[in-house]
């Protein structure tokens, strides 16, 4: 049994014990009479379904989140990585493409935003209860209990760092508050939000029975040791970025500066970071984790990235049980058994981040002409990555009997068959599929079987960005890279790199190696990039000549909006206007 399904079939007990759904202010107590902390706590059995509930929001909120952000579509077709299908208006990416994004439906609605803010609260106010609760319970061994303790300040610890990122400060809360208390906490300062959020998680390494790893399968899912040490990481790894860790804000916010940035630029803020990430790994490699390289070159990023650990996936940190729908990911039209609607495109911009497996760079910025009969031959010799990620003009599609080639090209004339996966036959209006996440699953499925929170790999690109930042190209910065690298068939990097060109690597490098997994979007704001989200975004024309050779021609498919107030998410109005002090973040 899964643990999500189990937590799922759990999740109508737990609402009506609860009521959070109906709560009008995030920090509400429920009503009384919906929750008897008695009957829920009199046996380890009711206290337990209450652990599953901790993670009700994780399979939308965290993720990949391909088909359940964005207007159904995906964090990253608002990103340089991807685009979705700008003739469906339903997708709201195109909202932000047009620069038409405010909190009501940004930070409130999930499936048409980023966000929805009020579900980490609800996540919090769970945690809290649990956590000063578990205790009552009779029937629970001590060891179970500890456990749980540790698990509840990692959601916690989790949920805070999603706030941090995406809204700065944020109001702290250190416990479950009862009626009697005062509900009206404003935001707090941005490094006591940092600092509250390292507590967390040091509270959660210390937990000697907060386990390093789940080892009963039905438990994926749940949050683990290596966790909190990666989530660590990760947040040092922000707050040492020139989006915080800064005394001039994005934008001037006055005297609630303090709200939205540290106020100081600490340049030990990387070197604490780095030490963070080497921490991380040393713990995990020590604990059973590792980077997957077991098999082979041409299918070890697929394991990584898809699998489950039973199936050889040593890497995955924290992942969930989320299936995504191929028909958000493409549209191939007649010619196969699947059809839908193009909403998460990998761009031109994405394909040029590849490599071919010598380092050297495919020239995209002239017309490519191929060989007679060889569609595939600007591509051949990428990274195998790219082959695991983007599906493209020529590529075998469906590997079993009958087989299926992709076909995404247009004739040159009459004289000469459209494709059958092109423009003109299938309206399609991309040169590119998602082809990550379905590896496996091109003919008759629609279920990836896991999608990564947080992998091994990110922690040595942690490792290599805050070592640079600190001090410039070293061999550890290098060899941090080339474990990432070297086990998808990549050459070592150049040992020339000034700070200036590895930073640049490495930022091409995060968006190679966790692509669609949610990071690029905060990367490229983390780092105060923000006109990469502007374009040009380009696609590339495929014309198959009548002498069968294709052409290929990179052209600018659209320009996006982008705004400096964008850095931080805005709070939900409505929140706002309650006047308890949450102050609006600048420029909304």
């Amino acid at each position: 049994m899964k643990f999500f399904i189990r937590s799922i079939s759990y999740s109508l007990l737990v609402l009506c014990a609860f009521g959070f759904l109906s709560c009008k202010k995030y920090l509400e107590m429920p009503p009384q009479t919906s929750f008897n902390a008695d009957s829920v706590f009199s046996r380890y059995q009711n206290a337990e379904r209450l652990v599953f509930d901790l993670y009700q929001f994780q399979g939308r909120a965290l993720a990949t989140a391909l088909n359940s952000k964005m207007g159904m579509s995906s964090v990253a077709t608002i990103t340089d990585e991807a685009v979705c299908f700008t003739a469906q208006n339903g997708y709201t990416s195109n909202n932000v493409y047009a620069g038409s994004v405010n909190s009501t439906w940004f930070t409130v609605n999930g499936a048409n935003g980023e966000d929805v803010y009020d579900n980490h609260w609800r996540t919090i106010r769970k945690a809290f209860i649990l956590k000063e609760n578990i205790d009552k319970v009779p029937d629970a061994p001590e060891n179970v209990k500890r456990r749980i303790k540790g698990e509840c300040a990692a959601v916690i610890a989790l949920e805070y760092f999603e706030m941090f990122k995406r809204y700065g400060g944020v109001p702290i809360v250190r416990k479950s508050l009862s009626e009697a208390e005062e509900f009206v906490i404003p935001r707090a300062p941005l490094d006591s939000v940092y600092n509250y959020i390292l507590s967390l998680c040091d509270e959660a390494i210390a937990n000697p029975d907060f386990p390093a790893r789940v080892t009963d399968e039905k438990d994926f899912g749940r949050l683990t040791k290596a966790f909190a040490y990666g989530l660590k990481s990760r947040t040092m790894l922000y707050a040492a970025s020139p989006l915080f860790n800064t005394d001039k804000p994005y934008q001037e916010f006055g005297k609630n500066n303090n709200l939205i940035c540290f106020m100081r630029t600490d340049k030990n803020l990387w070197a604490q970071a780095a030490k963070a990430a080497s921490d991380a790994i040393n713990y995990c490699e020590q604990n059973g984790y590792g980077i997957v390289r077991s098999f082979g070159v041409a299918r070890n990023y697929k394991v990584a990235c898809e699998d489950l650990p039973k199936a050889g996936n040593t890497e995955v940190i924290y992942g969930t049980f989320q299936g995504i729908n191929q028909s958000k990911l493409y549209w191939l039209g007649r010619g196969t058994n699947m059809g839908g609607f193009a909403a998460t495109e990998p761009t031109q911009n994405h394909v040029e981040k590849y490599q071919n497996t010598d380092g050297s760079q495919v020239n995209w910025n002239t017309p490519i002409t191929t060989p007679v009969n060889d569609p595939t031959a600007p591509y051949r010799r990428l990274d195998p990555r790219f082959h695991l990620s983007v599906a493209y003009n020529g590529c075998l599609w469906v590997t079993t009997n009958p087989t299926y080639n992709l076909e995404i090209y247009d004739g040159v004339d009459a004289s000469v068959p459209n494709g059958r996966n092109g423009p003109i036959s299938a309206r399609t209006q991309f040169a590119y599929f998602t082809r990550k996440w379905l590896n496996g699953f091109e003919s008759s499925g629609i279920w990836t079987p896991m999608s990564p929170y947080m992998r091994l790999a990110e922690m040595y690109l942690n490792l290599a960005e805050a070592l640079n930042e600190a001090n410039g190209p070293s061999t550890q910065v290098f060899d941090a890279i080339d474990v990432i690298r070297t086990r998808s068939g990549m050459p070592p990097v150049s040992r020339t790199l000034n700070q200036a060109a590895l930073r640049d690597y490495i930022d091409r490098e995060r968006s190679v190696e966790l692509y669609l997994e949610n990071h690029r979007y905060f990367d490229v704001k983390r780092t105060l990039q923000g006109e990469l989200f502007k374009g040009p975004i380009h696609d590339v024309r495929v014309i198959r000549q009548r002498n069968g050779a294709y052409t290929y021609t990179k052209y600018k498919y659209h320009d996006r909006a982008w705004f400096t107030h964008w850095y931080l998410h805005p709070f939900p109005y409505n929140e706002v206007n309650k006047g308890y002090g949450l102050i609006q973040n600048p420029g909304w």
